[in-house]
């Protein structure tokens, strides 16, 4: 169960309620038409013609489409094919944009794996990223990410439903771009007050300004936050619900029917092709009740290891399952010092002391396990600390389906090293230590990924049949998103910004298909 500092949990309901009240009654959203811009209109033409190369369907190898007769929804309503192996009677591949009210009935689509990166408010560009694949007729069976990536993970989980070949795009980026993110700075009045002018440089260190820092600097000893973080996660409550999503059991329910009509999917495809060796033939049944297929990054306090959401949830109180899945993207969204931890309760008892163990085994005494598998509360703090892009999250399960990590690159220059620090410049050398502890994790799991790529090629030219069950490439690209100098904490950003960066997002969608898959740029 969620707990919120300093609150009972009989107590929380009202004060959510006020919260919502207080924190939205006033707010503007945004409505980001992105459909109408001129880029958007160009990039997506240019997409779709894109999308019909044949050398795109080397990495897209994996193609899905509608049951004859029958809804993808149902359990019997899927099925699996290679590119190069269509069924009679399948439609053609669904590229461009599908007529509002048409089903998916006769549709092919591409099947691909997803991994977004943590970035703050820039993963607005995530959303025009995916914009831009899901226009080439590509759906996402799994989808992982931290911080800002896990947002954009939830939203695409919610807003397909119980239908993998659902498009989410549109939903998505409506969701986005209703965004209200300048109330997600809600804090006490002079901490929101100095927050705002820093994000907008007017701040100043004179002692007029004084009260602000001194008064932010107690927020932080008193709540380890300058924000609450309830503005926010009662946000994307109210977002989920909208969408039948009201409870974590509800969640588990729509990956559970997704896993149920995969897995039926990947025997029906392995028995018409018994006795061959195809890449069909290397997918395994996705186990867990599919709870796999959304992977939501959080680094656990004070036992300090990743936790991975929905599914580890059953470490915490049992109570947690009906919670909104807000409260998990909430725990993801957690960046130190601007939002409070998020506190739950841990699942005393046997789980949980095996999950200490497991933990910390060979790497903790027996009084150091015995300390820790007696606390009561864990807080959560940004995914990003331990795992910030988790491109080995489908590395042990929907093996050989093409998976895309979507970095967020920021180019804004590198500031000089200091030997005598100032008060900013040493707020820029914490940064840069949190920048490199969060991304080295990341870099090790990219070269363990580079060193099976190499095993694949090398694998791919040896003499033997084992060769003849592999995809025509290796099934992973990094397609890295440009965002220039954003500031990923510009919760005060513009209509203007945040088109910028949908449109970078789908500018990168489009050099994806031109650049990385036809080989005019190695990548992954």
């Amino acid at each position: 169960m969620m707990v919120r500092p300093g609150v009972s949990s009989e107590g929380w309901g009202l004060r959510q309620r006020s919260a919502t009240v207080a924190g939205f009654a006033g707010a503007k959203p945004m409505t980001l038409d992105v459909w109408h811009h001129p880029d958007v209109m160009r990039l997506l033409g240019e997409i779709e013609n894109l999308a019909r190369q044949p050398e795109v369907d080397d990495f897209f190898w994996l193609r899905a489409a509608a049951t004859e007769n029958k809804a993808p929804s149902d359990a019997d309503g899927l099925n699996l094919f290679e590119a190069a192996k269509a069924p009679d009677g399948v439609g053609d591949l669904a590229v461009g944009e599908m007529p509002a009210g048409q089903s998916n009935a006769g549709k092919v689509f591409r099947i691909a794996n997803i991994v977004l990166q943590g970035g703050g408010v820039l993963g607005l560009a995530h959303a025009g990223f995916v914009t831009g694949l899901e226009q080439a007729g590509v759906r996402f069976v799994g989808i992982a990410g931290a911080s800002a990536g896990a947002i954009m993970a939830m939203g695409m989980a919610a807003v397909r439903g119980d239908d993998l070949l659902s498009p989410t795009h549109k939903k998505v980026v409506e969701i986005v771009g209703a965004m209200p993110m300048a109330t997600f700075i809600d804090g006490p009045y002079r901490t929101r007050r100095l927050i705002k002018q820093i994000l907008l440089k007017r701040y100043s260190y004179l002692p007029s300004s004084w009260s602000g820092w001194l008064g932010a600097f107690r927020q932080i000893l008193h709540t380890r936050g300058l924000n609450s973080g309830n503005a926010f996660e009662d946000w994307l409550r109210s977002v989920l619900a909208e969408r039948g999503l009201r409870t974590v059991n509800d969640l588990f329910d729509r990956l559970r029917n997704i896993a149920e009509q995969l897995n039926k999917a990947i025997k029906n495809a392995k028995q018409k092709t018994q006795g061959e060796k195809t890449p069909l033939s290397s997918l395994e049944e996705v186990t867990l009740g599919g709870r796999d297929l959304l992977q939501i990054m959080a680094a656990c306090t004070p036992i300090g290891v990743k936790f991975q959401f929905p599914d580890d949830i059953k470490y915490l109180s049992a109570q947690t399952g009906a919670n909104s899945p807000a409260a998990l993207v909430r725990a993801s969204m957690s960046i130190p010092f601007f939002f409070e931890p998020a506190v739950f309760t841990v699942n005393k008892g046997e789980k949980w002391e095996k999950f200490i163990e497991e933990k910390f085994d060979n790497l903790a005494d027996a009084s150091k396990q015995r300390e820790l598998s007696h606390i009561d509360e864990v807080a959560f703090l940004d995914g990003g600390i331990f795992s910030n892009l988790p491109v080995d999250a489908f590395s042990t399960i929907l093996l050989n389906v093409p998976t895309i990590a979507v970095p967020l690159m920021n180019t804004a220059p590198a500031k000089p090293y200091r030997r005598r620090a100032r008060l900013s410049s040493l707020a820029d050398d914490i940064s840069v230590v949190a920048f490199m502890v969060r991304n080295q994790r990341d870099r090790d799991a990219i070269e363990t990924l580079e060193r099976r790529k190499e095993l694949f090629e090398k694998r791919q030219t040896s003499p033997g049949s084992e060769r003849y069950s592999m995809p025509p490439s290796f099934p992973f690209r990094l397609a890295a998103i440009n965002v220039k100098d954003s500031n990923w904490l510009n919760f005060v950003m513009d209509e203007k910004d945040m088109m910028d960066l949908f449109v970078m997002g789908l500018e990168r969608a489009r050099d994806f298909l031109e650049k990385d898959l036809k080989g005019k740029n190695k990548n992954g």
